[in-house]
Order: C-alpha cells, then sequence, then structure tokens
C-alpha cells in the first residue's frame, strides 16, 4: 500500500468523487475513498477528519471550478449557459452547490459568485444589491437544471422552454429598472 504521505488531498478528492459518479452519495465513506485509493483508511485522517470535511473538500473543488467557468461569461445569458452546462457536465460537483450543504457555500469564491452575480443583474435592474433578482435567477437556472437532469423535457428537448424563461426574466427585471 502506498505510503500515506504520498497520498495527497487532491487524490483523496478525485476519488472521492468517482465514488460518488458511479454509486452516488451513499456509497462515500472514508473507508470506500481509501479502498479506491489501495491506502488504509487512517491515512486519509492526515487530510480530512470525516466524511463531512471530504464533502466540504469537494464543495470547495466545486465552487472553485464553476468560478473558472464563470469567470469569463459575459451577461445573464452567457451565464446560464455556463452555470447550465457546470450542471450537465459536472452533476456531482453540482450537487454540492445546488442540493447538498456543505461549508463551501460560505467560502470567499461563493461570495464571489454571488457578488458576480449582483452585478450582473444589478446592471439590468438598477439595483446594484438586488438579492431578490439573483435568487430569481438561481432558482430559474437551478429548477431547469434539475429538471433537464431528471430527463422531465423527454425527447424533444425543452423545446427553446430556457431561452423562453430566461428572456421573461431578463424583462422582468428590466422593467424592475423602470419602477425603482
Amino acid at each position: 500500500m502506498p505510503y500515506p504521505a504520498k497520498t495527497t488531498r487532491n487524490e483523496i478528492l478525485d476519488a472521492a468523487l468517482e465514488i460518488v459518479a458511479k454509486e452516488g452519495w451513499a456509497a462515500l465513506s472514508m473507508r470506500s475513498v481509501a479502498k479506491k485509493l489501495g491506502v488504509q483508511a487512517s491515512s486519509l485522517y492526515h487530510h480530512f477528519a470525516d466524511r463531512a470535511a471530504m464533502e466540504n473538500g469537494l464543495g470547495r473543488r466545486a465552487a472553485d471550478e464553476l468560478w473558472e467557468h464563470l469567470e469569463g461569461a459575459n451577461g445573464l445569458q452567457a451565464i446560464a449557459e455556463v452555470y447550465l452546462a457546470f450542471a450537465r457536465s459536472k452533476p456531482e460537483l453540482y450537487a454540492l452547490i445546488a442540493s447538498r450543504s456543505t461549508e463551501a457555500n460560505s467560502t470567499g469564491v461563493s461570495k464571489a459568485i454571488w457578488n458576480r452575480l449582483l452585478k450582473e443583474v444589478g446592471a439590468i435592474t438598477g439595483d446594484p444589491d438586488d438579492t431578490a433578482g439573483v435568487v430569481a435567477l438561481w432558482a430559474f437556472l437551478h429548477g431547469f437544471a434539475s429538471l433537464e437532469a431528471a430527463g422531465k423535457f423527454g425527447g424533444s428537448g425543452d423545446r427553446g422552454g430556457l431561452r423562453k424563461g430566461l428572456d421573461a426574466l431578463i424583462a422582468g427585471l428590466q422593467a424592475k429598472r423602470h419602477i425603482l
């Protein structure tokens, strides 16, 4: 078996993510990760105190990766496309952002993502702290991603529903600018 010092934090997270992708969240444990890596479970505790700490590490990775993708997106349409592409391509990491509670939800990167959305929504509404607008955007995108992942659009896809919904959301945000 490899010496524990040769097992890195990233290797542990990679193994954990592979387990979740193949077997689901219920299969994730210190033992299952150790077995995958060919080490003793006790060696993982040098990097993570417990399963929750490992999930938090994955949550930070998820936030970091989403931020990397969002940084180059300009405008709500591009942000929506990047967000949904991330949800489609990295469903296990997306679950950590959207559905599972981890400490990553309060990290600097998560706050940077939130502030980026505030900036984009604020540019439309004229309110630099339009939390309600960001929540509406997030709820719309998460709902769409969840329905798509569950196959609820069937073989015909969303038939333009994403674009129509996003256009309606943006129009509503623009109307708010005129009310302020």
